[in-house]
């Protein structure tokens, strides 16, 4: 099928955060825009299992960075409180150690303050040390890093560029940085688990990425969009509605198609054939590659080549609908273990699944009633594991898996817990390679490190391929939700530059 108007037209492969990002902002100004996404409904990651009263969310359920949040919807003329409703949390996470020690972390920096002279009086001066330091660090992300494309060599060697590596001071990983301030272990955890939010082990990960506890602590805090981290996705579908962009679901792509070095469109599971001017894939950059492109236009991206990168870990999920409430929970609960670098390295390093694992318990029923039915929970268990490149039989050894977090969360106080389950569902690695298309079953995409990250992270547009673009969490600048937002813009820029036209964005204070 052809394009029949003279506007110009894009097609997007896939509705995760991005695609639907990139599909508003094009739509915005002006180009005929179409999604196929081969789900039954939108969002990817950023969905939700919603069954017998319950909603819960699939993937992301932290918000960070709520300015990227608010700057898209004020770039394209709205207000985002139209859309969703947010609620700022206090504590930010309640982290319970293997020495029975609960620290809620505060989102006040007095309140906080005040935990860390009740965990380790010692250690105020030096959290307010790195403090100090990580402004700059942060500064030096956003601005040199992060909000620019970073497909060219002479961005990477730009003055800004080698004056934010300077910043960065990232010759170390995140561990050793904040031990450097740091001298109690419980502490040391709390401001380096963030790691985790990008699927990688904070005693290999750059220190750049301390900047994830600054964010927190000290810029935007993080909050609660009211319906679960679903209505993003539900939110941005709404906009490209309103906007005149098309979102097709149910409909598979099988391979996007390419002549004489230009993406002309797509082909389709049921082989119909539909042309644009241009064609971004949201599907995670190895999978585009190995399924969507085909071998002369994949460049140095071979094979051996997306084999040879680092992919993040995988997750084991447990969806839970319980008939009882657990009142010493928080929204975000964090389980740590009697060894984390032990339970890290058996993930990372000896890829098995970890003696004691580590366990992140997400539930927003805490202070959203309506994501369950009266009295009742909604429990989402996130279990950093392997990813698909590892041994594990993930149909054979997951009720043993179950067993040993079940059993743990029972000992860290929810009594019982098996006996209230009234609906569960699992995902495991294999269910994110297979439904969502991440290679590997990596569920945060290529892991972020030195060397897979700015411009040396797959980029955004195709080296070998003429109106070819890519966006998600393994190209530049990385994962999570607010970050693949920025990606969005930082492609519908370029592809509007590559087009002959200026981005128009709304005036902020114009927004209706």
């Amino acid at each position: 099928m052809a394009p029949t108007t003279n506007k110009r037209t894009a097609i997007i492969v896939g509705a995760g955060a991005a695609g639907l990002s990139t599909a508003v902002r094009l739509a915005h100004q002006g180009w005929d825009v179409t999604i196929f996404e081969k789900e039954k409904t939108p969002g990817g990651r950023l969905s939700a299992v919603e069954e017998n009263g319950y909603t819960i969310d699939i993937g992301p359920t932290i918000l960070l960075m709520d300015d990227v949040f608010r700057q898209l919807f004020a770039d394209v003329g709205r207000k985002l409180e139209d859309y969703l409703e947010l609620v700022r949390l206090n504590p930010l996470y309640q982290l319970c150690f293997s020495d029975g020690t609960v620290l809620p972390l505060p989102s006040t920096t007095k309140e906080l303050l005040d935990e860390i002279r009740r965990i380790n009086p010692d250690d105020v001066d030096g959290y307010l040390q790195f403090l100090a330091q990580s402004n700059d660090r942060y500064r030096a992300v956003r601005e040199n890093f992060f909000e620019r494309p970073m497909n060219t060599l002479g961005e990477l060697l730009s003055m800004d560029s080698l004056f934010g590596f300077y910043r960065l001071k990232t010759l170390t990983n995140m561990y050793a940085d904040i031990s450097r301030y740091i001298a109690d272990e419980r502490l040391r955890l709390a401001l380096t688990f963030g790691a985790i939010y990008m699927g990688v082990s904070p005693y290999s990960t750059p220190s750049a990425y301390t900047i994830i506890s600054y964010v927190e602590h000290a810029v935007c805090g993080v909050w609660y969009p009211k319906g679960g981290m679903n209505k993003v996705s539900k939110a941005l579908v709404k906009l490209l509605g309103e906007f005149g962009g098309q979102l097709q679901l149910g409909r598979e792509v099988s391979e996007i198609i390419i002549e004489n070095g230009h993406a002309r469109g797509v082909r389709l599971a049921n082989g119909e054939t539909h042309h644009a001017d241009v064609v971004i894939s949201n599907v995670d950059f190895p999978t585009s590659m190995e399924k969507l492109v085909s071998p002369p236009y994949r460049g140095k991206h071979t094979t051996k080549n997306l084999e040879s990168m680092t992919n993040s870990c995988g997750a084991l999920m447990f969806y839970l609908g319980i008939n009882h409430r657990y009142d010493h929970l928080d929204v975000h609960n964090i389980y740590f273990t009697s060894n984390f670098k032990k339970t890290m390295d058996q993930i990372f390093e000896a890829k098995v699944f970890p003696d004691e694992p580590a366990i992140y318990l997400y539930s927003p029923t805490r202070i959203d009633p309506s994501m369950a039915p009266e009295g009742k929970e909604v429990l989402y268990i996130l279990v950093p594991a392997p990813n698909m490149s590892s041994s594990v039989d993930w149909i054979k050894d997951v009720p043993r898996f179950r067993d040993i977090v079940m059993s743990k969360l029972e000992r860290s106080g929810l009594t019982n817990l098996r006996q209230h389950i009234e609906f569960e569902r699992v995902y495991t690695p294999q269910t994110f390679e297979q439904r969502f298309n991440l290679y590997q079953g990596a569920a945060f995409g290529l892991a972020p490190t030195l060397f897979q990250s700015a411009y040396f992270r797959p980029r955004i547009t195709s080296d070998k391929v003429d109106n070819l673009y890519f966006t998600g969490a393994s190209v530049h600048p990385g994962g999570g939700v607010p970050v693949v937002m920025v990606c969005a813009k930082l492609v519908t820029d370029l592809i509007l530059k590559d087009h002959g036209y200026t981005p128009v964005w709304a005036d902020p204070k114009a927004a209706v």
